[in-house]
Order: structure tokens, then sequence, then C-alpha cells
């Protein structure tokens, strides 16, 4: 099963949660330190609108720091652990108490452990599997892959959906340290026989990928394990970014789902046996999720090797020239997010560019939103490029020549390449390379002699403005 702690330095907000404000009671004796009295918690989780949240579910597990490592307790040998209040005399592993939030998102525990604990998000599975799993994966005897039923080790790579922001207790507010080793849980300390009350729990959804996986004939991928990369690039510092992969798991309808923990630009491939597939990039951030993202498996390239009787012998090489590669055909490439088709094409200027995009069946882009805009410099950006908006029919009034309305515009701050142009001889627009920013250009400004290229759009509509 997924840890969701990292063994290494301690690095998260521990919290000591007695009598800062809250509704706090102590029960059972004192001065008997061979007893163990368990504590409680009680209160609500919500989003970050103050809503509550139903079927949540986390769990306070036993923590333990050794040598400026915190871990669960359970993960440290007995060997090695001094005997102290934090644990009970048996050195046995502590009960981890689970909860799930009822229908208005309030939880109840009455069974915490005294000392270090860790309040974690689980993943969203019902507490038998759960059980079911940690009985499986914390057995004496740790069973191989092959042991393991298909669904529980699908269900172990299920990670949390949500993570907690932070915890309330009384007036005081204790957020989450932000390391992402430990974006799940919050750790504090409890004493003998201490209930808290009206505790408020934050939490948020985490950024996710959730694909479907499919044959070319639209046969989905059923049930099966496969390697999944991906590459992220910051949305504003394209050359800022890294790498990773994984293992994934399709559902009985060809699903997957991947959470992440860093925004901006992904590129994603899965591999099964010998065949494979890629999107991207798309951008993904709080406020601009894909939904379903399709995979269409195909069989991977084949590495060419060179023929045997080209491999130079020693005292007989040959010096040749390399071969030039052919020029790179223009493709067509698929946004995720609106699913619409883009492509650059060479061109003399706008005009030229519009003739290209109506012989395609498409027309120049338009860009209707922040995203579609950062997707297309990711993607395109360079050399400036041809974009749709015109007010050639009516000075001052703007139109995409899609015929769709002007939601989004990106004017420049300031002009590059300036021009003698009034306002009303320059009907056209550019994308420059200034941070993507537009500029309205004429026949006769520096731009249209430079830019000799343009997107096109193909999304059902075709060019409507008059060439």
């Amino acid at each position: 099963m997924n840890r969701i702690y990292t063994r290494r330095g301690l690095t998260v907000l521990v919290l000591i949660l007695l009598f800062v404000g809250a509704d706090v009671s102590a029960e059972g004796e004192t001065g008997k330190k061979d007893v163990q009295v368990l504590g409680g918690l009680s209160g609500r989780v919500v989003d970050l609108n103050g809503d509550g949240v139903a079927g949540f579910i986390f769990d306070v597990q036993p923590m333990q720091l050794q040598d400026n490592v915190l871990g669960p307790q359970d993960e440290f040998s007995p060997a090695s652990q001094e005997p102290s209040e934090d644990m009970d005399h048996t050195n046995m592993p502590r009960t981890v108490s689970k909860v799930q939030t009822d229908s208005d998102g309030t939880f109840v525990i009455t069974d915490i452990q005294p000392g270090l604990v860790q309040l974690r998000a689980l993943p969203d599975i019902p507490l038998d599997k759960l059980e079911m799993l940690e009985d499986v994966f914390n057995s004496e005897e740790f069973p191989s892959v092959e042991e393991i039923p298909h669904e529980l080790m699908r269900l172990s790579w299920r990670e949390p959906d949500k993570r907690i922001l932070s915890i309330q207790v009384g007036k005081v507010t204790f957020f989450n340290a932000g390391d992402p080793d430990f974006y799940d849980g919050l750790t504090f300390a409890i004493a003998p026989g201490v209930t808290i009350g009206n505790v408020k729990i934050t939490i948020k959804s985490r950024l996710r990928i959730r694909g479907r996986v499919i044959y070319p004939d639209g046969t989905p991928l059923v049930d099966a394990q496969g390697r999944l990369d991906m590459d992220q690039r910051h949305e504003f510092r394209p050359n800022h970014g890294g790498g990773h992969g994984t293992d994934f798991f399709t559902d009985a309808d060809g699903y997957f789902v991947q959470y992440m923990d860093e925004p901006g630009f992904y590129t994603v491939s899965v591999e099964y046996n010998d065949l494979s597939a890629g999107v991207g990039p798309f951008l993904l951030k709080d406020s601009v999720q894909p939904g379903e993202i399709v995979f269409t498996l195909e069989n991977k390239p084949v590495a060419v090797e060179p023929p045997v009787d080209d491999i130079p012998v020693p005292g007989n090489i040959e010096f040749r020239e390399p071969l030039t590669p052919p020029p790179a055909k223009s493709v067509w490439v698929i946004n995720p997010i609106n699913g619409h088709a883009y492509k650059k094409v060479q061109c003399e200027d706008w005009h030229d560019a519009q003739r290209k995009a109506v012989e395609e069946g498409a027309h120049l882009v338009s860009i209707n939103d922040e995203s579609e805009q950062q997707w297309l410099q990711v993607i395109f950006g360079g050399p400036p490029f041809w974009i749709g908006l015109t007010d050639v029919e009516k000075e001052g009034e703007w139109q995409w020549d899609s015929g769709e309305p002007v939601t989004y515009t990106n004017w420049i701050t300031h002009e590059i390449h300036r021009d003698r142009l009034s306002e009303d001889e320059k009907d056209y627009v550019v994308l420059t390379f200034r941070q993507g920013e537009w500029q309205s250009v004429g026949p006769g400004s520096p731009f249209w002699r430079m830019a000799r290229q343009a997107v096109i759009e193909k999304d059902g509509l075709v060019s409507n403005i008059d060439r």
C-alpha cells in the first residue's frame, strides 16, 4: 500500500493541541504511567468555501520521532526504541484510528492513543477494503505480486484525492508546513485522556489527471497494469520543470487517475506491452483541470539499425556528409482542454494564412481564454505568428476570423517595432514573441514582413471574413 509519509528529517509542523482555547476535557486517573488513557478528537471537515465534506476518510496514526526522523511508530524496530511515554510498555504498534465523515462533514474519534500522531487523508476506498489492504501488506509474510488479487493491487495504488490544508483548534489555526512529502497530513501531540472538540479541518482537492486507455478500435484496456511517464513544465517559465514515471492500473472501463502536486504544462505518455500513446502539453492547475483524456494505443516506433555493410572497417574509414533530414511535416496538435485541433502553417501574410486555413476546412486561430493562450504559447511559441483577430470589416470592432465573439484579449503594453501607420490602417493581429502579447499591424508594418507563420484551428468552424 502506498505510504503517505516519508522518513527523513523532521520538517513537518508539530502541533501541541493542549489548552489553546478549544473544548478540552481530561479523563482517567493520573499517576499511573503503566496505563495508557485514550484521547479523542471531534469536529468537522470543510472545503475552502467552509462547506462540510461528506464521506471524507482519514486516520490518526501513531508517529515517533527518533534521531530527527519522523515516521509511523511501527516502522521503528523495537530494539532501536527507548521506552517513552509515547508508547506502551509492550513495544507493540499502537492502534490507527480511521474515520469517515458523515453527511455534513462531522466526525468523532474516541480511541486516540497519547503521544505523537499524524492526521492523514486516505484514499476514497471503503473502510473494509482499507482494512483488508493493511492486513495483506502488513502481514509477516509479505505476498508476491502474483499472490495479490488484481483488485487489491489496483486499490493499493489509489491515492487520496484531497489534501489537508489546516486544522483549527479554538481560535488557533495550524497550517500544513508545505513540504510536498507531507501534503496529506499534519502531525501533532496529544496528552493522555485529552478530548478536543470543535476542531475544524480544512481540505482541498488535489490536481489530477484522469485518463482512459483504449485500443485503436475503441476497446478499453481493462484491468491492466502499464507504465506512465509525465513531463512537467512551469506555467510561465518553460525551462523549469521535471519528469517522473510510475505504474498505472486501469479499471473495468479502462480508466486510471494520477494525482500531481505541481501545477504547470504536462506531457503524458502511457505504455502497455509494445504499445504506447501520448497526449499534451496541457495546462493543469487549480482553476484549469482537463476532463477525461483519451490515450489511443499504437505500435511504438522501431529503432532502425544501420546495415552491417555500412559499419566502417579500421584502416578503411570514409568520412561522409551527414544526410539532411527531410523538413518536418506540419501536423495537427490536439488541445486536450477543449478538444480543438491546431496546426502551424507557413504563409506570406495574413491573407495567405487565411486562404490556407480555408483549404484545410479550418480558420485562423481564435483565442478565447487565458488557458488557450498559454497552451498556444507553449506549443507554438517562438517566432511571431498570425492569429484570426481583425477589424477589417468595421474599424475598431474586432472579431475573430471564425465568427466567434471576442471574450478574451492579450494586447501588448508597449509596441514592438513601431511603425508610422495610423490605427485604422492596422487591421490584423500578430501574436508576438514577447510573452505572447498581441499587436495590431498592417501592410508596411515590420511585423507584416516578419510574420511568415500562422496557427490555424479546426473545430467545425471555417473562416467567414471576406478576403
